[in-house]
């Protein structure tokens, strides 16, 4: 395994076309952008192959874990539901009307406000996920293998900084 990356050949590149430019952002940033495209290729082709009910992508598979990690009903608004997800909510419409028509959840009227809906994951989209989960889970670690615990660890901590600082911003 070489110790230069996609990311350092580009860095190089800009060295020689623009060498006062400080490409070293990207020494983060690009790193982040890259892994965050290769991890979703490869969680989309693990839920192509998964056992069960069909899960069309990693932002379908999110809807579905941020539904099932509210626990019992398995039911969140729309607009809460996109606040729980860890991908983008864009979109949201059209992925709710697939996990719908593909028997994973229900839109139904909320018994609270009747102006409103909840997004609820039905029976068998649970027992779908919960023989999924762990395997899901084993899978992310082994993406992970070449980390070790406490670089993982110094690494979400580091990210947590980054991510807070900006969401915080306008």
């Amino acid at each position: 395994m070489s110790d230069v990356d996609v990311i350092d050949a580009a860095a190089k590149e800009w060295a020689a076309a623009f060498p006062r430019l400080d490409v070293s952002p990207g020494d983060v940033l690009a790193r982040v952008q890259r892994l965050a495209q290769l991890i979703e290729e490869a969680q989309n082709r693990r839920l192509r192959r998964r056992a069960g009910m069909v899960v069309s992508n990693v932002g379908d598979f999110d809807v579905l874990r941020a539904l099932r990690r509210v626990g019992p009903p398995y039911a969140l608004s729309p607009t809460r539901l996109r606040g729980a997800m860890l991908v983008s909510g864009a979109g949201l419409s059209g992925r709710l009307k697939r996990l719908e028509h593909e028997g994973w959840i229900t839109r139904e009227t909320s018994p609270d406000d009747g102006r409103s809906l909840l997004v609820r994951l039905t029976p068998e989209g649970v027992a779908d996920l919960d023989r999924d989960l762990e395997a899901h889970y084993a899978f992310e670690s082994d993406l992970l293998r070449a980390v070790d615990l406490d670089t993982r660890r110094e690494t979400a901590d580091a990210l947590r900084v980054l991510l807070l600082d900006i969401e915080a911003r306008p």
